[in-house]
């Protein structure tokens, strides 16, 4: 894989952290190699093993998008275990660790993370190449893991002869911060990047007809790679050009607790993407009692049927609606949302659904 914990990069970095965690708990021998990225320097020894929680981990040197010695150490290790879980379909090394697999007969279950959307393809000639090789060469021959129907769907489209388990990324639920507050953050947390429409979050919230001359203010947590610096450059413009520079925010990374008491502390958790196979920050922000506004591009449909949030079309025209809906709801109204976050996120500890991947080894097996 990429990323693994304690990279900082992506949600599958901490979702197959959690799960070979409670594969651990569950008495299994879990082997898993990553690259170090997204990882500060010096946080843990790269090119050895090392354990890991109980996880037999190695992070690998990654100069270049063909990290071999993720290869190497991968196929090293093919001979002890039974079944082999790849994350990406992108991750160059892990087209050649399937194939090693394929050949030594190892069992293989591939995680696209929302890879296959077409948002994510973009009609790039050359991804769609890559899959219809990868069809060719695995499409019968390995399970698929998806995280939704809609993924499923998906998938399917790509590879109509394979097999496709659902199996949502559950994690390891944190603990709700106590803290003071009178909820007038609104919040973002994640990648800086274009998939995650904040262009159109941006406009919304200027269009809004409370937002303006409300309390509230828009924090915006994450990260910028390089390769979407100029996206980054192009909101800040985008900011300056709406007047809304005072009540919009880039407030840089958190983590740890840091991270989870800004959560606590908003009254709205906000991921409008164009497209998400998941997203684990939809839980991370639930798990702290803080409502949700998703965007039909991610697989939370269930926001709107347990009451703990929003899930509407990520138009700039819907988002001004829904924040104005927030900022008129009553006090008893929004309470009731916050409890509802809260019971909706114990839905998806990882300690209590571990046994849907095992169903899995067990069939294959």
């Amino acid at each position: 894989m990429e990323y693994f914990y304690p990279s900082k990069i992506g949600g599958p970095a901490n979702t197959l952290y959690w799960l070979c965690k409670a594969l651990i708990g569950k008495g299994y021998n879990v082997v898993a190699v990553a690259t170090g990225k997204g990882i500060e320097a010096g946080r843990v020894d790269l090119d050895r093993w090392l354990d890991v929680d109980g996880i037999e981990t190695c992070y690998c040197s990654a100069t270049s998008k063909m990290p071999f010695s993720v290869i190497a150490k991968s196929i090293g290790k093919l001979s002890s275990v039974d079944v082999v879980v790849l994350s990406s379909l992108c991750f160059a090394p892990n087209f050649f660790v399937a194939f090693m697999a394929k050949f030594k007969g190892k069992k293989i279950i591939w995680s696209p993370r929302g890879e296959l959307f077409d948002s994510a393809i973009n009609n790039s000639k050359g991804k769609n190449l890559f899959f219809s090789l990868v069809k060719i060469l695995f499409g019968k021959r390995v399970i698929f893991q998806a995280t939704s129907e809609v993924e499923k769907k998906a998938i399917l489209r790509h590879f109509p002869n394979s097999k496709v388990v659902i199996i949502p990324n559950y994690m390891e639920i944190p603990e709700k911060e106590d803290v003071e507050t009178d909820y007038t953050d609104f919040l973002y947390v994640g990648r800086i990047a274009p998939i995650k429409a904040l262009d159109k979050l941006i406009k919304g919230l200027a269009e809004s007809r409370h937002f303006r001359d409300s309390r509230y203010k828009l924090k915006l947590v994450g990260s910028v790679e390089h390769q979407f610096n100029d996206y980054y450059k192009s909101l800040q413009a985008l900011i300056k050009e709406l007047k809304v520079e005072d009540k919009i925010l880039f407030v840089g990374s958190l983590s740890g607790k840091d991270k989870f008491q800004a959560y606590a502390s908003a009254r709205y958790s906000f991921l409008v993407s164009d497209s998400e196979n998941f997203g684990n920050v939809v839980i991370e922000a639930l798990s702290q009692g803080t409502p949700v506004v998703a965007s039909k591009g991610t697989p939370w449909e269930r926001l709107n049927e347990e009451e703990a949030g929003f899930w509407i079309e990520n138009t700039p025209e819907e988002i001004a609606k829904t924040i104005d809906a927030i900022i008129e709801q009553t006090e008893d109204n929004y309470i009731r949302y916050r409890n509802n976050a809260l019971e909706l996120s114990a839905s998806f500890d990882v300690y209590k659904h571990v046994e849907e991947w095992e169903k899995v080894f067990m069939e294959i097996v």
